[in-house]
Formats: structure tokens, sequence, C-alpha cells
């Protein structure tokens, strides 16, 4: 399974904290990085979730120092420069921005980089059916709830959706092992070094992993991947 880690807002702008995130990442098995890129006025957000450029850049200078890619998600274009100007590795479309941002979304996708396409799961299926399947695009289902509740978890049937994983809000690990042992190949989910931080920028998102939890999956995803080929289920 290919992991995404979502380390922001929840570092707060402590760029020492987003290192260690990064590491711990990089330590339980993840395979990419990713950040928010937005001014917080959009969101109304604390003003330490803002991220200047040479933030950014050297976020992706050290992930790439330690082999772990760092992308990001643009909420506007300036962002978006930002992202083309630092030759990021992947890029994001997150699920509120097909009805919030489609100007945006048209402008990252017309880049034909390798990126990751989150699609609500209350979007209305003709409205779904308008979303074009690209070759470079990872299409993530994504219930847009935090927490999500496991009660409230929903999943596609991955052998025949265009969607190859999840966006994954849900409390636990049990939702992103649920959907690695159907066939997901693909899981984002939000990273934190301590479960018991409680501080504004995690609030949002008591549905992070941290990197014992994402271990934990990285293993079980990958022996669940064996099995499903023994057993035929990918062929």
């Amino acid at each position: 399974m290919f992991i995404i880690s979502e380390i922001s807002p929840q570092f707060s702008g402590d760029l020492a904290t987003a290192e260690q995130m990064i590491l711990q990442s990089k330590l339980g098995g993840a395979e990419a990085v990713k950040v928010q890129l937005y001014d917080p006025e959009q969101f109304n957000k604390p003003k330490s979730h803002a991220m200047d450029f040479e933030t950014l850049k050297h976020l992706r200078d050290f992930g790439d120092h330690h082999g772990i890619p760092v992308f990001a998600t643009p909420f506007a274009s300036k962002f978006l420069d930002w992202c083309v100007q630092l030759d990021l590795k992947y890029m994001k479309v997150a699920a509120r921005m097909h009805v919030g941002f489609p100007e945006l979304t048209r402008d990252i996708m017309s880049l034909k980089k390798p990126t990751f396409v989150s699609i609500p799961a209350d979007m209305p299926k003709e409205d779904v059916d308008k979303i074009e399947v690209v070759d470079y695009a990872t299409y993530l289902y994504c219930v847009v709830k935090y927490p999500t509740l496991v009660e409230e978890f929903e999943m596609p049937d991955f052998a025949i959706s265009r969607f190859h994983g999840i966006s994954d809000h849900t409390l636990g690990n049990s939702a992103a092992l649920f959907a690695s042992a159907h066939g997901a190949k693909y899981l984002e989910k939000h990273f934190t070094l301590r479960q018991s931080f409680q501080r504004t920028g995690e609030l949002a998102h008591l549905c992070s992993m941290d990197m014992n939890d994402l271990q934990q999956i990285k293993n079980t995803a990958t022996e669940f991947e064996t099995l499903r080929r023994v057993m035929g289920m990918d062929a």
C-alpha cells in the first residue's frame, strides 16, 4: 500500500515539529508526505497554519534529503505556482475543490503530473461521472467528516470503480486495514507525533495515525497484498 502521511496543519507552523513528522513518516513506512497550502483567512484558521514559500522549499529539501517526497494541496493559484516552481513530485486535488475551487482544479489537472484526486463520498453519481478519468491521476474515495466514526465509514468496490484507495479520516486503523484487505492500493491519512496531542492544530484531526499506527497499517497491508496475490484475487 502506498501511504501518504498528511502532516498539516498538525505541525502548527513549527519547522522542527514538521521535520520530526517527516522523519517518523519515513521510518513508519510512508511513501510520501503532504502539506496543505492556504491563507488562514480562507477557512477561518489560526495564523500558525500559514506557510510561506521558503518553508515549503525547506520541507521539500528535507524530505528529498531523507528519501521521502513532500508535496502539497494548493488552495489558491499562488500556492499552485509555488508547487510548480519547486517541481514537487506529486499534486493533490482535495475533495472540497471540485465544487469550491473548480478553476484551480482544472489548473492542477492541466499540469498532467502524477496527481492524487480525492472525491467526496456524498458527491452525486452524475457529478462524479463528469470528473474525467486520466492515467496520471490516482482517485481516492473520501468520507469528508473529521473525525469519521467506524460506523460512518464507506468505501467503493475497488475492482470495478475508478478508485484506487481512500483518503481516510476514520478513528483508528480499522478502516484503512479493511480497505487494504478489499483491494485499496493507496491510503492518505493525517499524521501526529502523539495521539495525546490536543492542540489547536490537532483538534480537527483526532483521526490521525502516529508512527506505531503507520507501521501497523504498512506491515498488515503488505501481508494482505501477499495473501490477495497468492489467492489470485488481484489477477
